[in-house]
């Protein structure tokens, strides 16, 4: 065979992935147009958990992130949190996969000061044993960032150590997710990332028609006073916060109605 010949082969090899490639991405766009359409109809229901209702975006994210577990769409939604538009899985999420790929994993104790996991891989004899302490979360800073560790102690140390026993047992089968819900709730809250949904249509590079603009309703100053005194948690605050970015109001400017309101109840008073 000449060199020319050899080059010949390289290129058609190198098409024919590329074409796969091609036809493997349109596949996933029609199965997530096919996933936007069942979140869109369930995430207006109270079948629905309350972090997906309104938003069929971030459901069909759970949607699709569940379906590459093996979860069904409803499973999905249950199975994994809503965190920044983000799905994450649950503790209970990653322990159920990967005892669903036949490894081992035990709680051992727990109580409101520590928790005890053990896990064997599938075919080892070999236990693992792994200890999350209120000491440790206290000394990370999760304690003071996140409320739920004062208020339920003993879940959020099972959780912790059920999600770390889960990434030694077996990351792939989790598909590399870093964090669970339970984690991520103790971390800063990020800006909320902007979701555009993206058709198999636009993928394809089909004509797409455009769909008129949507109307932005305003949101005020007295809005945000009002939803900051009705948030129950640091990562609602932020979320509000966010929002407030988003239109243009100024921290400044909240704190100054909100001196301005507490003035005109001492004046009242």
């Amino acid at each position: 065979m000449t060199d020319i010949a050899v080059r010949a082969d390289q290129q058609l090899d190198l098409a024919t992935g590329s074409d796969q490639a091609i036809e493997r991405l349109a596949e996933w766009a029609r199965v997530a147009d096919a996933a936007y359409g069942i979140a869109t109809k369930l995430c207006g229901t109270t079948f629905a958990p309350q972090a997906y209702r309104g938003k069929p975006e971030e459901g069909c994210a759970a949607i699709l992130a569940g379906a590459e577990l093996g979860f069904g769409p409803m499973a999905s939604l249950r199975a994994f949190d809503s965190i920044q538009g983000t799905p994450a899985p649950k503790a209970i999420t990653l322990r159920a996969v990967v005892q669903s790929r036949g490894h081992d994993l035990e709680v051992i104790e727990a109580d409101n000061k520590h928790a005890i996991v053990e896990g064997r891989r599938k075919g080892s004899d070999r236990w693992q044993r792994l200890e999350w302490t209120i000491e440790r979360a206290t000394t990370a800073g999760y304690v003071a960032k996140n409320p739920k560790w004062k208020t339920d102690p003993t879940a959020m140390l099972v959780a912790r150590a059920t999600s770390e026993m889960a990434r030694w047992l077996d990351s792939a089968a989790i598909m590399g997710m870093p964090y669970s819900a339970e984690e991520l709730y103790d971390e800063p809250a990020a800006v909320r990332p902007k979701l555009t949904r993206v058709t198999a249509a636009e993928i394809l590079g089909a004509p797409v028609e455009q769909p008129p603009a949507e109307e932005v309703e305003p949101f005020t100053v007295d809005q945000a006073l009002g939803e900051i005194e009705a948030a129950d948690t640091q990562t609602r605050l932020d979320e509000i916060k966010a929002v407030c970015r988003d239109h243009g109001i100024r921290d400044q400017q909240v704190l100054d109605a909100w001196a301005a309101r507490s003035a005109k109840l001492a004046e009242a008073a």
